[in-house]
């Protein structure tokens, strides 16, 4: 049995408690398993002393609640769910610590930051990574601004191309490039 990192106790059999272990994460009857968390993005947050929210908004640990509150949890496809909490502040420190230690540690965190920046994408956004005819191709999807950007080591500097419409023409360099 998995050692528990964040654990309720609740007299009530339908309440729903929260537990995090190693094995995942789970709030009631649901687990959800750590794969499908965006851990990367929550290390470099956490190790910023901040906490991610929403839309890729951060706000100080600090400013989490001692008692309960709601913490934001970020999955791997970027959206962000709310999971209400007995004690937010120590949620959030013990889901922080895994979610480090899981990545590698604070080098392999801070390695992963810097790929995102000279990437141009930020950690919270979603990745695909795929395997094309001239090497390795990435895709990140930002479903708020209906965006979605792909890029390769081998690609011209005007290979990106966003549509969002029918009007969209390919031979067009976008203005965004």
């Amino acid at each position: 049995m998995d050692q528990v990192l964040y654990g309720e106790r609740s007299r009530n059999p339908l309440a729903r408690t929260v537990h995090l272990s190693e094995a995942g994460l789970r709030r009631g009857g649901r687990t959800t398993p750590l794969e499908e968390l965006n851990l990367a993005a929550m290390a470099e947050a956490f190790l910023r002393g901040a906490w991610l929210g929403g839309g890729g908004a951060e706000r100080p640990l600090a400013s989490l609640p001692q008692g309960a509150g709601p913490v934001p949890v970020t999955r791997a496809t970027g959206s962000c769910v709310p999971l209400k909490v007995r004690q937010a502040s120590a949620f959030a420190h013990a889901l922080g610590e895994l979610a480090v230690r899981r990545c590698g540690g604070p080098e392999q965190v801070a390695a992963l930051a810097t790929r995102a920046q000279q990437e141009g994408v930020p950690l919270w956004i979603a990745r695909r990574y795929a395997h094309g005819p001239a090497g390795p191709i990435a895709v990140a999807v930002d479903r708020r601004q209906v965006r979605v950007d792909a890029w390769g080591p081998h690609a011209p500097p005007y290979a990106c191309a966003r549509r969002t419409d029918s009007s969209a023409t390919a031979t067009e360099a976008p203005a965004w490039c």
